[in-house]
């Protein structure tokens, strides 16, 4: 077993509020893993050491919200095909890990393309973050992510991204489905949304039976579950089926704040995702996808800080490959979570341990201990003063111990 000793920076663990100044850390250099953690002079045995020059490490980024392979067919003018949909995911892997994402969670992804690489990478590595994958959402007909994709197949006619579900029987089906091809995530389309282009945010789309259909069988499996829900009564019924996150969460209510609170439910707002559309989006977006987030902007932001500050358990998740919103930018939701009310605090544990914990792989990630792996970022400015610090584009990435970039 060989050691590598890093020795001389600012330690952001995680877990408090707080930086170790003048501190060390060894890893394994065959697992990956923390072997110790300590400050002061280094007194570690060790077989490589590394001077971080008393720069700012912290734990690498864990976005709980992402879809890779997203592509915008209006841009480039070629159909959404399985090869084209792949290769954009190996491209969005690759540089959502230069920004300094360690790990995600995907939330959807055209031809189950994230499950498919998951499944494969034991035998044909690409760099990237690990993940959770999810591949075909849940919807019903007409609603949120029902979207027919651009290559017709001889024995099925043309795909859709979703899974179109009328009862809960398919609901069982589907979710029944996406364990069998490898998905670790269920999401679920709890609401309208601002892309799709039939249906308004307060529409409720899923009904309480089905989600709670679609909760009872993944969490069967080990599967966790995430709902795109926006509108008021679609968060309602979110919360009360039992899922384990809520997706942006426009309108929830001071009820379901505390229920959410209660049972532990996180919240992913993705902020960043509504900011660029409102700021961005007029004439790039359909007039009415553009109106209906100006229209509700203030409320998402409003209704985020009432949960953050009530203490509901919050995620880190960008929505990322909607517009103008790589992965590679995950950083930029830490300044949004500040913008909605977070402390600087709240926001850099939201992208590490609140994920990680959401996840279910806060025993390995999600902050800088002994035994968990060395996935960290090291910053030449001190994140917990400012979370922008975390933006930095030189920044040095680490996953498993060795720096990727």
């Amino acid at each position: 077993m060989t050691k590598t000793a890093f020795e001389n920076c600012n330690l952001f663990v995680g877990d408090k509020d707080n930086l170790v100044e003048n501190a060390w850390f060894v890893v394994d250099d065959e697992t990956g893993k923390f072997l110790q953690v300590g400050k002061g002079k280094l007194t570690a045995i060790f077989d490589k050491k590394v001077d971080l020059n008393g720069q700012y490490v912290m734990s690498g980024l864990i976005n709980a919200h992402t879809h890779v392979g997203y592509i915008n067919v209006s841009k480039f003018h070629y159909p959404e095909t399985e090869t084209l949909t792949t290769y954009k995911a190996l491209q969005d892997l690759r540089s959502g890990l230069r920004g300094g994402v360690t790990y995600l969670r995907s939330c959807g992804s055209p031809y189950d393309v994230d499950v498919k690489l998951k499944n494969i990478r034991k035998d044909f590595p690409f760099e990237g973050p690990g993940m959770r994958p999810a591949g075909m959402p849940i919807s019903i007909p007409g609603g949120h992510s029902d979207r027919p994709l651009g290559e017709a197949l001889a024995d099925r006619g043309t795909p859709n991204y979703s899974h179109l579900v009328n009862s809960p029987d398919d609901v069982r089906k589907a979710v029944r489905e996406q364990f069998k091809k490898g998905a670790e995530n269920i999401k679920l389309m709890a609401t309208g949304g601002i892309m799709s282009q039939g249906d308004q945010v307060d529409d409720t789309e899923l009904s309480l039976e089905e989600m709670k259909m679609a909760v009872e069988e993944a969490h069967s499996k080990h599967m966790t579950v995430c709902a795109h829900a926006e509108g008021r009564l679609g968060i309602h019924y979110a919360v009360v089926a039992g899922v384990d996150s809520v997706e942006h969460g426009f309108y929830v209510s001071d009820e379901d704040i505390e229920l959410m609170k209660k049972q532990g439910t996180f919240l992913s707002p993705t902020l960043i995702a509504g900011h660029q559309i409102a700021e961005y989006g007029k004439g790039q977006l359909t007039d009415f996808s553009y109106q209906k987030m100006c229209q509700h902007v203030d409320a998402f932001y409003a209704h985020v800080g009432k949960a953050i500050k009530a203490g509901v358990k919050l995620a880190l998740g960008t929505d990322a490959g909607t517009f103008m919103n790589p992965l590679e930018n995950t950083a930029k939701e830490l300044r949004e979570l500040v913008r909605a009310g977070a402390s600087n605090y709240q926001a850099l544990r939201a992208a590490g341990l609140g994920s990680a914990e959401l996840l279910k792989i806060d025993d390995e990630y999600g902050s800088l201990e002994e035994g968990k792996f060395a996935d960290f970022l090291v910053l030449k400015e001190n994140p917990l003063k400012d979370v922008v610090a975390v933006q930095q584009k030189n920044k040095q990435v680490y996953q498993h111990g060795v720096r990727k970039f």
